[in-house]
């Protein structure tokens, strides 16, 4: 189902394993996805390789998928993240537009 990698530094660029896509760089989780999973490591950015969530991104443990490690459990989908953050973006936008035009 997901794929595995090693903490990389600085690409962008996707490498297939052999259960799916993994992304080896780490971009700006926007202070909703923790920067530690509960194995203490970066989670990384994933893609499902399942039927129900093709090419889906998600934010997992890095030690998922690793043979004679352990994981946590750490999953999160990152366009729910991407979501969350627009709508409180949007939010913030609207409730300084209200008070702009209560003042004038």
């Amino acid at each position: 189902m997901l794929g595995s990698s090693s903490q990389g530094s600085g690409s962008s660029s996707r490498a297939r394993s052999h259960s799916g896509w993994v992304k080896n760089a780490h971009r700006d989780r926007g202070g909703k996805v923790p920067h530690s999973c509960g194995c203490g490591l970066r989670p990384i950015l994933r893609w499902s390789g399942t039927d129900s969530n093709p090419e889906r991104s998600f934010y997992g443990c890095s030690n998922y998928n690793t043979i004679g490690k352990r994981w946590c459990n750490f999953f999160k989908w990152a366009d729910v993240e991407e979501e969350e953050a627009i709508v409180g973006r949007n939010e913030s936008s609207v409730s300084e537009d209200h008070w702009k035009i209560s003042l004038g």
